[in-house]
């Protein structure tokens, strides 16, 4: 640990010791909220322990002040539950990993140094979703969430301003931190380090301006985690892109046996895995990773708890989706009709099946073993908004300039390169950085995986005799000299770069030598090419995750069926009644509804135009068979 982080640790810890937010007096009880009906999705309590409140590494704000803070223009708690409820969050009760009573998805961390608690966010804010059925309560774990995570953070940074502004607020505040008692001097302190967290609050937020408003259970994820990685951590506000595509909050059963993911299936689950794909959720998440000190082949300290993510991956493959049929034995929904499921399921065979496989939901098969169709833009015809900010983002590598684009493997990473590249380089320190803390099956899906199998060398050398690695042979940029004096073409250079990279033998000493301040310059730059699509996954479990499209543009898949012209052009979000007849969400005005306006950029509701003209009688048997999925 460097001076400056170690001073900085330590005047921390003598901060917390008077604010006295190192622990509490409170002995948790179990007052789980029971009035949910929950179906067997493969959880037990301990899954969804380890889903809803296991800490990830995602520090928002020290997690006193966040029990401590008030809601702008008033005395009540921002935690109060009611307001928490606004927000689509799911009020779920107290337990020992959950002492303070949060919603589901909010997160008591450590952090990696242990010194003071944070507010965290975690995947079951996102993917655990809520249903009502006359009058009756569905728990849908891994399902597409209602949260809105715009309004939720907009409105904790004006509390916390508020809190900041108002000098009796504050000193309210900060009493309920340090105690009746805290002296003059010490509500000083803390009122010049909350400005520091409310400054970076506000960095985040202006970093992350929503050109449109998302609404519940939408979020515009990939530009979100782009600006952490790209434009945050690398300090380079340049490669900052504005949040203009949001997209549902996906449901998550089947996640993991999936060979990619993200509605534009960019992230595969070969390579790093999983493990991977969650540390760049986290990361997307508040997550913080310092590039400044890496030493390799250490990799990457961060924030991100990796330990945690293992575990919480491992309750995403025991999950599968929510069957309709078990909610209707158990009396929540209407029973199916034989006849028509069996008439549904010749018209689903004949105009679905070709993209959106059929999969039986508890016997997945191996990871990644699940191949999804990847449709062009142009055969879809889908709002093309977040594709497209994908594709296009091209950002600079500022200090990470000539590192290799996987840590440990691959070529330099040039000036100008794809957002995407950025992320998973830092992904893969990170992921080094706690290596030994993983189960190196959940690393990579293949053991033939290049980059898996570079990680677990890498690994080895360091825990072995270390300083006795082989040999270190030339360097990429010595190899790239020599080939450009032979008159080697570029497509040369990079077949022998290539190859290089398969070579884990060397692959400690190849990082010493390399170091991280090789340079770029005249480098052969590998283009990246990125296709525009769209994934096209199985439906089981699809009746409990409206609206649809991937933006959320459609309100139920009855009105998926026709004609894009014919579709709702609004119609309000946040309701958590089922619509049985239709499959979603009802449209209806209620509280904490918003109005989705179809017409707004990236909320186009257009495309998609499969089985728009089924009669009316064998629409009816293909709805019913998709309840059955």
């Amino acid at each position: 640990m460097n001076k400056i982080l170690l001073n900085a640790s330590l005047a921390l810890v003598v901060l917390v010791q008077i604010g006295n937010v190192y622990g509490s007096t409170y002995t948790p009880e179990n007052v789980l909220d029971e009035s949910f009906i929950s179906l067997d999705q493969g959880w037990d309590n301990e899954d969804r322990e380890v889903f809803y409140h296991d800490p990830q590494g995602s520090p928002i704000l020290p997690y006193k002040w966040f029990l401590a803070l008030e809601q702008d223009g008033s005395p009540t708690l921002f935690r109060d539950e009611e307001n928490m409820s606004s927000f689509g969050l799911i009020n779920w009760g107290k337990s020992e990993s959950n002492p303070d009573g949060l919603p589901i998805g909010l997160t008591k961390d450590l952090g990696i140094y242990g010194v003071e608690p944070k507010l965290g966010m975690n995947c079951g804010a996102c993917h655990v979703s809520q249903a009502t059925v006359n009058g009756k309560k569905l728990l849908i774990d891994g399902g597409s969430s209602h949260f809105d995570f715009g309004a939720f953070m907009t409105a904790l940074l004006k509390s916390m301003d508020s809190t900041y502004q108002d000098k009796d607020k504050f000193e309210k505040f900060a009493k309920n931190v340090g105690g009746e008692s805290i002296a003059q001097e010490d509500i000083e302190q803390l009122h010049a380090r909350f400005r520091g967290v409310l400054e970076k609050r506000q960095d985040w937020h202006i970093r992350n301006n929503m050109t449109v408003v998302p609404g519940p259970g939408r979020v515009d994820a990939l530009n979100i985690i782009m600006n952490q990685t790209n434009a945050h951590i690398l300090s380079r506000p340049d490669n900052a892109r504005p949040v203009a595509a949001p997209v549902s909050l996906p449901f998550v059963w089947d996640a993991p046996y999936l060979d990619y993911v993200q509605y534009n299936a960019v992230v595969p689950n070969a390579g790093p895995g999983a493990i991977g794909r969650n540390i760049g959720q986290v990361l997307g998440v508040f997550g913080e990773v310092s590039i400044i000190d890496a030493t390799l082949p250490i990799g990457y300290s961060s924030s991100v708890n990796v330990k945690v993510l293992q575990d919480l991956e491992g309750t995403m493959q025991n999950l599968y989706a929510p069957s309709w049929n078990e909610g209707a034995a158990k009396g929540v929904l209407p029973k199916l009709d034989s006849k028509l499921l069996k008439s549904g399921e010749q018209i689903y065979n004949d105009n679905c099946s070709s993209c959106h496989q059929v999969i039986e939901p508890k016997k997945h098969g191996d990871l990644a073993s699940i191949i999804v169709s990847k449709i062009p833009l142009n055969e879809v015809g889908t709002d093309p908004t977040a594709a497209l900010s994908f594709v296009q983002r091209e950002v600079n590598s500022g200090p990470l300039i000539g590192r290799k684009a996987g840590y440990v493997a691959g070529n330099p990473l040039c000036e100008k390169v794809h957002g995407n590249q950025l992320l998973a380089h830092l992904t893969v320190g990170v992921l080094l950085n706690q290596l030994g803390q993983v189960d190196k099956k959940l690393v990579a899906t293949t053991l033939e995986s290049t980059l898996g199998a570079a990680l677990t060398s890498s690994w080895d050398h360091l825990v072995s005799k270390f300083g006795k690695t082989p040999k270190a042979q030339v360097s990429d940029q010595t190899l790239i000299s020599h080939l450009q004096d032979k008159g080697a073409s570029k497509s040369e250079i990079i077949e022998a770069l290539k190859q290089r990279s398969n070579d884990s033998s060397a692959l400690y000493g190849l990082l010493v030598e390399d170091g991280l301040n090789s340079s770029a310059k005249n480098l052969p730059c590998l283009e990246v090419l990125q296709e525009a699509v769209y994934k096209a996954r199985p439906l089981d479990g699809i009746w409990a995750t409206g609206p649809y499209l991937h933006n959320g543009s459609v309100v139920s898949i009855r009105s998926l069926l026709k004609p894009a012209p014919a579709r709702e052009k609004t119609f309000t979000t946040g309701s958590i009644e089922l619509d049985l007849i239709n499959i979603g969400f009802k449209n209806e005005t209620a509280v904490n509804t918003f109005v989705f306006d179809t017409t707004l950029p990236g909320n186009s509701n257009s495309g998609h135009e499969y089985g728009t003209s089924l009669s009316g009688a064998d629409a009816e048997s293909l709805l019913e068979y998709i309840k059955s999925l």
